[in-house]
């Protein structure tokens, strides 16, 4: 699957934080704004949806939740397999990308948004924290782990000596294929739907895109476009001091999610009623779908040790 994502502001989130870029100039809210408070942390939540194709086949912002968390869960499954592999075989991995859930630009949730900006998604749990030792099946209360509360992983120190290349990338293609046969289950007729999806990007809110760029310029953000204000959001995380990093990121969220709520009001029902008729022309491989996915990945978490989990605003 390979949906446009917001991948450009995460990127330059993840390098203000990295780099701890100090400038506060580009950074500094537009004139005559009142800025933004720090964001509430984001928040875990376990409850699945009534119906499992929403996880697979999300038509608006919040449903994309589900989505995140299952792209989330493969990425857990992946890292959990290849480091399983290296301890097995007596060496350390080389420092990675830990597991995340990314936003959908063409799914933007908003209320997520709106509170917490581009930059400050809910952290998915590691293997061995108390969140992912929860009994599988349970739906838990939304959670707000803390770091300080949360336990060590539960396994024993990992070797320091370096596997070699022939062996790192043994290990990340058994990670690989293990999430691969995860996602198996659902990703084929995931990958349809999205490409149904794509089809109502512009059309049915030509009108309300039209005027995004004017609702943006009224809150102080001269863009063209929605391109062009994610360059926009590029540049001002990447600018921002650590102490401003939260206000300006906050202000971003929140003016993009009031300038595009009359883009998805019209959006949201397009979509909706495309995927009754997506429903309707899979049907039967729509009943597989429902019947195999829960508990193919309830099987994964007692397998791999990981928690299926999705963010919440």
């Amino acid at each position: 699957m390979t949906p446009k994502t917001l991948a450009r502001a995460a990127m330059a989130v993840a390098a203000a934080l990295l780099t701890g870029a100090c400038s506060t100039a580009v950074g500094s809210e537009p004139a005559g704004s009142t800025g933004a408070p720090a964001p509430a942390p984001a928040r875990l939540t376990y409850a699945l949806p009534a119906d499992p194709a929403r996880m697979v086949l999300p038509a608006t912002g919040a449903e994309s939740r589900w989505t995140q968390g299952l792209d989330a869960f493969g990425q857990q499954v992946a890292s959990s397999v290849t480091a399983d592999c290296a301890r097995e075989h007596g060496f350390a991995l080389p420092e990675q990308v830990p597991p995340a859930f990314i936003s959908y630009s063409n799914l933007p949730d908003l209320a997520f948004l709106g509170r917490h900006g581009f930059g400050h998604g809910a952290e998915v749990p590691g293997p061995g924290s108390a969140w992912s030792r929860q009994p599988a099946g349970s739906p838990g209360p939304v959670a707000s782990p803390s770091p300080a509360r949360t336990p060590a992983p539960l396994v024993s120190p990992a070797p320091t000596e370096s596997g070699s290349p022939a062996q790192i990338r043994d290990c990340q293609t058994r990670g690989s294929a293990a999430a691969g046969k995860v996602r198996g289950v659902y990703l084929p007729l995931q990958k349809r739907w999205f490409g149904e999806l794509a089809t109502t990007r512009d059309d049915p809110a030509a009108e309300a895109v039209a005027a995004l760029p004017r609702c943006l310029a009224k809150q102080g953000y001269r863009v063209r476009d929605e391109d062009a204000f994610f360059s926009l959001v590029d540049s001002r995380l990447m600018t921002a001091s650590s102490a401003d990093f939260a206000r300006v990121d906050t202000a971003l969220g929140s003016v993009y999610a009031t300038c595009m709520r009359p883009v998805e009001a019209v959006r949201e029902p397009a979509r909706r009623a495309l995927r009754e008729r997506f429903l309707a022309d899979n049907a039967q491989e729509i009943r597989a779908l429902r019947a195999a996915l829960v508990p193919a990945l309830r099987r994964a978490e007692k397998k791999y040790g990981v928690r299926l989990a999705f963010p919440a605003p």
